[in-house]
């Protein structure tokens, strides 16, 4: 039995589904692979059946990113999981780079990574630099136990990218997403890990691609205007809902000024 799983939760169908398998497929390290979803369609289950792997149907009537994910994870049977985006590219040595940086208190490990906008790979963008920024308590270790420098990290933003990232379920066998959070969800769940003891791992290196476009569910809730709120609500659970107001103000100026 392999230690590490990619878990995919599949929406609907996506033209990058099967080039995310492939890559999947060519890792150096062989981990699981399964296919999760709750809006199952032929062509998903065609590939899934085309390349042996699992296909598991979520048919519990509830219905947000949250509880997508969540059947994912729950459906994986090894101890480490990497909730890998359907539209991303992983890079032959992702799982394991994973792997080697992962022990029994690591909550959870993620890379760094590249953007993919249309045909096109950028390694340096704008919200790339913010992150890298964002990171820099790690330039001194790749491994931060300390719950301050966590909880730092995640203080005015969110720089872990979250495809990149790997879960340890044996630290922590109750972890979820919460369902009150549609589109900053990861966001949540990281500043909840980073309170508790363990520690988070950066590996130095772009293994996986990014996919980014219009067409994405990320992109569909910025439009409806949800991730404006929900980041409001993460900077006043850590900053109170004042200077969390200010702080959010502050965020979506950035993020207008990097748009236009």
């Amino acid at each position: 039995m392999n230690d590490h799983c990619f878990a995919i939760p599949a929406y609907q169908d996506s033209i990058y589904l099967e080039d995310c398998i492939k890559s999947i497929l060519n890792q150096t390290h062989k981990s699981d692979i399964i296919i999760c979803t709750s809006t199952p369609t032929s062509q998903n289950k065609m590939i899934a059946d085309q390349y042996g792997i699992p296909y598991y149907i979520n048919n519990n009537g509830l219905s947000g990113i949250a509880n997508d994910w969540n059947f994912a994870l729950n459906n994986a049977r090894t101890r480490w999981v990497t909730i890998a985006h359907q539209d991303d590219i992983y890079e032959p040595g992702f799982a394991a780079a994973v792997i080697k940086s992962m022990d029994t208190q690591t909550q959870i490990a993620f890379t760094d990574y590249s953007d993919i906008h249309g045909d096109q790979i950028k390694t340096i963008t704008f919200n790339h630099i913010v992150k890298t920024i964002l990171l820099f308590p790690f330039l001194f270790k790749r491994k931060i136990h300390s719950k301050f420098l966590k909880k730092l990290v995640l203080s005015v933003g969110d720089p872990i990218c979250c495809p990149s990232v790997t879960i340890n379920k044996d630290l922590q066998p109750e972890f979820s997403f919460s369902v009150a959070y549609h589109c900053v969800l990861d966001w949540h769940a990281w500043y909840q890990l980073a309170q508790k003891e363990g520690a988070f791992v950066f590996i130095h290196q772009r293994l996986m691609q990014h996919r980014v476009h219009e067409d994405s569910e990320t992109s569909n809730q910025i439009k409806q205007g949800k991730r404006r709120a929900e980041e409001e609500s993460i900077l006043q659970q850590i900053w109170g809902q004042r200077l969390g107001s200010c702080i959010a103000w502050i965020y979506q100026l950035g993020q207008l000024e990097n748009k236009s």
